[in-house]
């Protein structure tokens, strides 16, 4: 795209189109892609992903680090899973570490109770959350995006199923982030009804948010891989009452 800002059009056609043949670009003073002007590289838009080794790429399988993120997990230190019962909707066992994971491993986590929506609008939900790092921001940035597995047997009866990828735009203060304005809108995905393990797999360029949060500037989640803070899985009754049965597992999250 060729974007015009202070040019002046005393240009002829013939004047432009020379340049445009040179391959001449003009961009907006002050936009990310301004350092290509006359020349010169975008630092951010040529940096080199790094290739990180495959045991790296691995956030969790909990068989073998259980309730810890993956010590070798690439630029992270000292994260934790945890199970959250937000909303006084009921309690949740934090004890989520349970045998059968997908395609044969020993141990997957897994989320159940019983889940008490009252419609006030609060929004209660049981959610598995991993802390990426013990404390800060995690740079996913030499990463394209991630893969995980899930089932969601029948007897869940959940309204509402949603991955997000809790980031310092979406968050409030309390939790690490910037967030101050109708907060928790997070990109991700919503999430299937399997009795069978499924595997899903999200593209960072390709998620979205469900569109009901504030603001986030820049509008796409590429502009925000250096600010992740957790991954949350999270089954609710979406405000409307009633009592829900929740069962969920997750297993094997990785980094691609």
């Amino acid at each position: 795209m060729v974007r015009f800002r202070g040019f002046s059009f005393w240009m002829g056609a013939a004047a432009i189109s020379l340049l445009a043949g040179c391959g001449a670009v003009f961009y907006n003073e002050g936009s990310k892609d301004s350092s290509l002007a006359a020349g010169l590289h975008n630092p951010e838009g040529v940096k080199a992903k790094i290739q990180v080794p495959a045991d790296q790429c691995v956030i969790s399988d909990f068989s073998n680090s259980g309730k810890a993120v993956n010590p070798k997990l690439f630029g992270a230190s000292g994260g934790q899973w945890m199970a959250i019962s937000s909303g006084g909707g009921g309690t949740i066992d934090s004890d989520f570490i349970a045998d059968g994971g997908a395609h044969g491993d020993a141990k997957a986590a897994h989320i159940y109770g019983k889940l008490t929506d009252k419609g006030d609008k609060t929004y209660p939900g049981f959610q598995l959350q991993c802390h990426l790092k013990d404390t800060g921001l995690y740079d996913a940035s030499n990463f394209t995006g991630l893969f995980y597995y899930y089932k969601c047997p029948s007897d869940d009866t959940a309204m509402k199923r949603r991955f997000g990828i809790g980031m310092a735009a979406t968050l409030p203060s309390d939790q690490g982030g910037t967030c101050t304005n109708n907060c928790y809108d997070h990109f991700g995905n919503d999430l299937p009804s399997s009795n069978d393990w499924v595997k899903i797999t999200l593209v960072f360029t390709d998620i979205k948010r469900e569109g009901w949060g504030g603001a986030v500037i820049p509008p796409d989640f590429t502009d925000h891989l250096s600010e992740l803070i957790n991954l949350g899985w999270t089954h609710s009754g979406n405000n409307a009452a009633g009592t829900y049965n929740i069962d969920y597992w997750v297993d094997d999250v990785e980094f691609f």
